[in-house]
């Protein structure tokens, strides 16, 4: 009997442990996606005000690597320090936003990914491991925020996929876009990345993850749009869009007639090409 009952047991294990290996495997978290894609720029040259991988600064960087996981951060490492749930030095946690003091304010920020190290674009190094300890981080560190807890389950829950869409190109006075997300066309309608957009020509955009809320402001202009709502706020005035925004690989997706309507530019779709033509 317990001959039978032993072989049963083992019979019972070597059935459950591949599924549990696969479930296991299957369940990559977030902060993993997010680590994992800021590695694979490791020796990316640091560049100011760059978003892509030619080049990095220090929160094109984090909004790089958060967007491959589906995570949509602010452009700035100041305004990226007011998203998330504060988090102290001892409670840090892979995946978590470090922030560092080095000419006035927020200035500097990075991805901690454990053992006291964190993943940043460093002016003199480019994409490049650090450690919290260094003589020279360890007293302008600031502090740290937590925004996958808070970001990744309702990120997920409205994101669009991606491979549904055509990709567009997009050309702002002239200047062809460079972007981690290229405008898409769906149902006839063209969707554009708005922060990129909206950041190329001058307008300081903020994310609010607790409402998927999306403001922006430029001369005083401010216009507001909340994913899958048609209506959307322009200087004081609703507007109807022709399609919801949503969001596409983590970034938020707005109809092309939108910018003209909302910050008064001109704006032309060139179907031959596919491309769309922005002008302030």
């Amino acid at each position: 009997m317990l001959k039978k009952w032993g072989i049963f047991c083992l019979a019972f294990v070597l059935a459950v442990v591949p599924f549990l290996q696969t479930e296991e495997a299957a369940a990559s978290s977030t902060a993993d996606q997010v680590i994992s894609a800021g590695k694979s720029q490791l020796g990316t040259p640091y560049r100011w005000g760059g978003t892509t991988t030619s080049g990095f600064d220090c929160s094109g960087f984090t909004g790089y690597a958060f967007a491959k996981a589906g995570i949509d951060l602010p452009r700035t490492a100041a305004q990226q320090y007011q998203v998330g749930t504060p988090v102290s030095r001892s409670n840090l946690q892979p995946g978590d936003l470090v922030f560092f003091n080095t000419r006035g304010g927020i200035s500097h920020n990075g991805i901690y990914i454990g053992g006291n190290k964190f993943i940043h674009s460093s002016s003199s190094k480019g994409v490049s491991i650090a450690s919290l300890g260094n003589v020279y981080w360890s007293p302008r560190y600031v502090g740290a925020k937590r925004v996958i807890q808070d970001q990744s389950s309702e990120v997920a829950s409205v994101q669009s996929s991606a491979p549904t869409y055509e990709t567009a190109n997009v050309v702002v006075n002239g200047d062809t876009l460079n972007t981690d997300q290229d405008a898409v066309t769906k149902d006839g309608r063209t969707l554009v990345p708005m922060r990129a957009i909206f950041e190329e020509m001058g307008a300081v955009v903020q994310w609010d993850s607790s409402s998927k809320r999306v403001t922006g402001h430029l001369d005083g202009k401010k216009v507001a749009l909340t994913i899958g709502n048609k209506r959307a706020t322009a200087q004081g005035s609703t507007v109807t869009l022709d399609q919801p925004a949503e969001l596409v690989n983590g970034r938020t997706m707005v109809p092309l007639r939108f910018v003209g309507e909302s910050l008064g530019a001109v704006v032309h779709w060139e179907n031959s090409s596919k491309t769309a033509k922005i002008y302030q």
